[in-house]
């Protein structure tokens, strides 16, 4: 049984800083040999959490090989209270699932991995309702968009009328390289190699947001900046010289005039959008990740956003990829970027934000100029959120927000 240590000191565990009171098992089924359970996490303060637990993480490849190969596509495993659904949607080897071992790489969630065949996503903290990574998979994969996995299965929990998501299985892909090592490298200066893929991956971006533009969600709510909470963190942190430029900022991109644009209408979007959210390999972007925020409600996970919401973070995104290189460059005397103009240096960022914009406006009909127009509040509002995280977990890192806080954008 898990106990209180074994939980609050997983990097999935998103009650740190609160005081457990206890944890129960809620239910569970044998599945395999193995125990598939649910875990109620009660605090001191009276709230209560779920999350998905498998007894021996060793051995899950043998309760997916077991859940997702049975004669029928689904299959239900009763458990004490509820049930747990595994639903096949594609061909799969039960000899080779069954290999499938846990991935070191502890976040939000649990991965497990048959290399080149499978990938296994196990979803810790639960809530009742459609996940938002399984509904956007199954409607890119319908529309036939080649950017992301094939969903291959997933699964569920029921208990009376709440069904939860357990987890996905996708195929996995071998041997690719995640994008912001590509855009992060400074050892690589060749600026039209990059320019090339920032158009690419502008390409991609616009036939991912056109191939989610029919799925439906939960209404538009008003953009979420932390302007408090940045005023807060700098205070404490002896920045106030900043305030002032937020607050001049705060009334000139008031987010209720967002909503009001008519070209990129609200719609279904990645909602975390950034280069460490895909994969490119012989010359093609994968894009993962489409859970959103796990500390949020599935509803507000699943809401209509404006497509420039996404725009706007993987172009922050290129802004800390240039600041990443120049640093680790002026680190490392012997890297090729020291021997680059400087003008190439300050210019990467210009040279695949600009590519990128070219790329989805060559797909989307909608012309550069209006995409960065579209696309201004938002990289606003991703700066400030940068600031705030990077305050809070990152001080050493906080120096690429503030950079952007101060050029006013």
């Amino acid at each position: 049984m898990a106990t209180i240590d074994s939980i609050s000191e997983k990097r999935w565990f998103m009650g740190k800083g609160e005081s457990i009171h206890q944890i129960s098992e809620l239910d569970s089924a044998e599945i395999a040999g193995n125990k598939f359970q649910i875990l109620q996490v009660e605090f001191e303060n009276g709230s209560k959490d779920l999350y998905a637990a498998i007894e021996d993480e060793s051995k899950t490849g043998a309760i997916l090989a077991k859940g997702f190969c049975g004669s029928e596509d689904s299959q239900i495993f009763k458990a004490c209270n509820g049930q747990f659904t595994f639903t096949r949607v594609g061909a799969l080897d039960k000899n080779a699932l069954a290999t499938a071992a846990a991935l070191n790489a502890e976040q939000s969630n649990s991965a497990f991995c048959v290399k080149g065949k499978y990938f296994f996503k196990l979803f810790r903290r639960l809530h009742a309702g459609i996940h938002p990574e399984q509904e956007i998979l199954k409607q890119l994969n319908e529309a036939t968009f080649e950017g992301v996995p094939k969903l291959l299965g997933y699964i569920e929990y029921q208990n009376g009328s709440d069904t939860y998501s357990i987890g996905i299985l996708e195929n996995h892909i071998e041997n690719a390289i995640s994008a912001w090592d590509l855009f992060s490298d400074a050892q690589n200066t060749d600026f039209d190699f990059f320019a090339e893929t920032a158009l690419k991956l502008g390409r991609t971006s616009a036939r991912m947001h056109r191939a989610l533009k029919d799925l439906i969600g939960t209404p538009v709510q008003p953009e979420e900046i932390p302007y408090a909470k940045l005023a807060a963190l700098l205070k404490a942190n002896g920045k106030e010289d900043l305030l002032s430029i937020i607050e001049k900022k705060q009334s000139l991109f008031a987010t209720e005039k967002r909503t009001d644009t008519k070209l990129l209408a609200p719609q279904r979007i990645h909602g975390d959008y950034h280069l460490g959210q895909l994969l490119y390999k012989d010359g093609k972007f994968t894009v993962l990740d489409f859970e959103g925020e796990p500390t949020r409600t599935l509803d507000y996970r699943r809401r209509l956003r404006s497509p420039a919401a996404d725009i706007a973070g993987m172009l922050r995104s290129f802004a800390y990829a240039a600041a990443v290189r120049k640093a680790n460059a002026a680190r490392d005397c012997h890297a090729p970027l020291q021997g680059a103009r400087n003008d190439d240096r300050k210019n990467f960022e210009q040279i695949t934000a600009e590519a990128f914009l070219k790329g989805y406006s060559e797909e989307s009909g909608f012309s550069v100029e209006f995409l960065k127009k579209e696309a201004q509040p938002f990289i606003w509002g991703k700066a400030i959120y940068e600031a705030c995280y990077e305050l809070e977990y990152r001080p050493d890192w906080f120096w690429i927000p503030e950079a952007a806080l101060k050029s006013g954008l």
